[in-house]
């Protein structure tokens, strides 16, 4: 008599772990499509009361990809990924800064590049179709599972799993940040040229060889005190510019999702120091807190409020390399 609910109760165990694979699956899906699948389009990004349009092309063979995206307002600069390597050029200094801000974000690729980890911070609901650039979508939600955090919406074309539409939203429920196709065609532009910037001025943001996932040598006890889910992937020493030449220590902490950038430097005399938090772009924020002889400032796609949370709470062991 007992065998039929325990029967009931492993089946069920099964259901609901075969579900959860799917729900991985597709996630891998959506975050290999947000950054492989051959395109040409042209996307409105909203933040801060402002909107810019981009036009965008992309092609991919296998792990090859190559794409240019392209301001349709705004300072003119382009943004041109080759496999690993992300430049941006520009017409002159003023446009190149603004080149560097706007890459920060660079959808569709919102996803890390390995989502396993996403579940240990945030749960992934299927909340919905919607219509999106014309085509059909169906909306996926990652919730996070502390509030304090932001929830990303995408609305995935079902065919491709290509995100059409990313919504960023506040712990209070707010729009902090829109991306949304006008119009794609889900095959990149064949010519070459399409590819080849045809502005002068270029600055190299991320190289081929860069550090894309964790540094399996770093040690997780070098900080402690994070926020449930977060880990710390990379720990190095840099000199950053307007630092007097002194090295920084450049910490990189994920939940998941989010990626924080944390420097570690000398700080300013006491009446200097001050407390700050402030937007950079988008869902992208910075603060500023200090800790014992240390000068702490975080950069990434977190609430302000929570991430100045974050560095009251941690704690950095050791002096780094």
């Amino acid at each position: 008599m007992r065998a039929v609910p325990l029967i009931g109760v492993l089946m069920f165990g099964a259901a609901c772990a075969a579900h959860a694979e799917d729900d991985m699956q597709l996630l891998r899906n959506v975050g290999n499509a947000s950054r492989q699948q051959a395109l040409d389009g042209t996307y409105l990004h909203q933040m801060n009361g402002m909107m810019e349009t981009f036009h965008l092309v992309r092609q991919s063979q296998g792990d090859s990809v190559r794409e240019k995206r392209v301001s349709l307002d705004g300072p003119p600069r382009e943004v041109v990924r080759t496999g690993g390597e992300l430049t941006c050029y520009a017409q002159d200094k003023r446009a190149l800064i603004a080149c560097r801000i706007s890459a920060m974000r660079l959808f569709p690729a919102l996803l890390p590049d390995d989502v396993d980890d996403i579940p240990r911070s945030y749960a992934l609901k299927r909340t919905g179709s919607d219509r999106v650039a014309q085509r059909d979508c169906q909306w996926l939600d990652l919730q996070p599972r502390d509030p304090q955090r932001y929830t990303m919406r995408m609305c995935i074309d079902p065919a491709t799993h290509l995100p059409l539409k990313v919504i960023t939203l506040s712990p209070r429920g707010d729009a902090v940040e829109q991306f949304t196709f006008t119009e794609v065609e889900l095959a990149g532009a064949k010519d070459k040229k399409a590819y080849r910037p045809k502005l002068p001025q270029k600055f190299l943001l991320l190289s081929g060889k860069a550090a894309s996932g964790a540094d399996p040598s770093v040690s997780q006890n070098e900080v402690t005190g994070l926020p449930q889910g977060f880990r710390l992937l990379r720990s190095s020493a840099r000199t950053l510019p307007g630092a007097g030449g002194k090295p920084v220590r450049h910490l990189v902490l994920s939940d998941g999702l989010v990626m924080l950038s944390v420097f570690v430097e000398p700080p300013p005399p006491e009446s200097a120091r001050m407390e700050r938090v402030g937007n950079l772009h988008g869902a992208i924020n910075m603060a500023t807190s200090y800790q014992n002889d240390m000068q702490l400032t975080a950069v990434g796609d977190m609430p302000q409020t929570a991430m100045m949370t974050l560095l009251k709470g941690m704690h950095i062991n050791g002096k780094g390399e």
